[in-house]
């Protein structure tokens, strides 16, 4: 079980990070993700005009939200600092190596991993498939400190499947976590190709009750910068009426409102056929999206 811990310790503080377990910049007044949240949108890229800007841009500012948490919180949580995707390409291999040696004729169908992997109290128990290529570790009220002595506390599966053929790994994360007195339910998807070489690459995605009550989904999340100077943001968003859009960051977002928005800072949207916006986040009460030149402010 020793692959097990140390990737699923890892991994763990990974995933939750990205989804964001509270603070960073301000706290949030809107809606949170809740367990089983899903996004069925739509999928197909989104003609950005007039009359869907303001849906999309309000998705926006609660995915980049979204993101800069993560990001912050990665820096607490993990030492040296990682990114995300750097984090993932390390443990992803050793997942599958321990998944692996559940072939072997001796290997136990279900494992009691607590003491590996809950180091402040509670319980983490493993279950595979008689096939050994699927499974589940279920967390009850399974503790985990963190570096700077705060204590993260989990609970509900991780499901993966791991297929030896093709190469590739999937995890599905539908998990609470309490943190500093904060609880959010996580809502994730890892995916991973290329297991077992050099070249393996991993893809999340998060679906997420923006603060407009809709389900959104957000993929391929980068972030740079810090709280001093701002940060920058790109990433994929689905919102759920009008479909995906790409979104860059040309100025950077500052954050520190109350509400879970940025209080500076401008984005640009690119949909279909070249159609874009931007969005400017004007204080902590409102925001601007421009189309074709035209720009209307709205009011959180």
């Amino acid at each position: 079980m020793k692959y097990l811990s140390i990737c699923f310790f890892s991994l763990l503080y990974t995933m939750l990070l990205l989804q964001g377990c509270g603070g960073g910049g301000g706290s949030s007044d809107g809606p949170t993700t809740s367990v089983g949240t899903t996004y069925t949108g739509e999928t197909s890229e989104a003609v950005i005009d007039s009359s869907n800007a303001k849906d999309i841009a309000t998705g926006t500012a609660s995915g980049t939200q979204q993101a800069v948490v993560s990001d912050s919180l990665s820096g607490v949580a993990m030492r040296p600092q990682a990114t995300p995707g750097s984090k993932l390409t390390e443990v992803a291999p050793r997942i599958a190596q321990w998944i692996e040696q559940l072939s072997t004729p001796l290997a136990a169908k279900t494992v009691d991993v607590t003491d590996e992997i809950c180091d402040a109290g509670g319980r983490a128990v493993a279950d595979t498939n008689d096939a050994e290529t699927e499974g589940t570790i279920t967390f009850t009220n399974c503790a985990m400190s963190d570096m700077q002595g705060g204590t993260l506390v989990i609970n509900g599966p991780v499901d993966f499947i791991f297929n030896t053929g093709a190469d590739t790994l999937s995890m599905v994360f539908r998990v609470t976590v309490s943190y500093l007195g904060e609880s959010e339910a996580i809502n994730l998807t890892l995916g991973c190709s290329n297991i077992s070489s050099a070249s393996i690459s991993c893809s999340l995605s998060s679906d997420f009750a923006g603060i407009d009550g809709r389900v959104y989904r957000i993929e391929d999340i980068s972030v740079s910068g810090n709280e001093v100077s701002g940060f920058y943001v790109s990433m994929t968003l689905y919102d759920p009426d009008h479909g995906r859009v790409d979104v860059s960051t040309t100025q950077p977002l500052t954050y520190g409102c109350t509400l879970a928005v940025p209080g500076s800072g401008i984005l640009s949207l690119d949909g279909e056929n070249e159609t874009f916006a931007t969005v400017s986040f004007d204080s902590c009460s409102g925001f601007t999206v421009t189309v074709d030149g035209v720009g209307n402010s709205y009011i959180w």
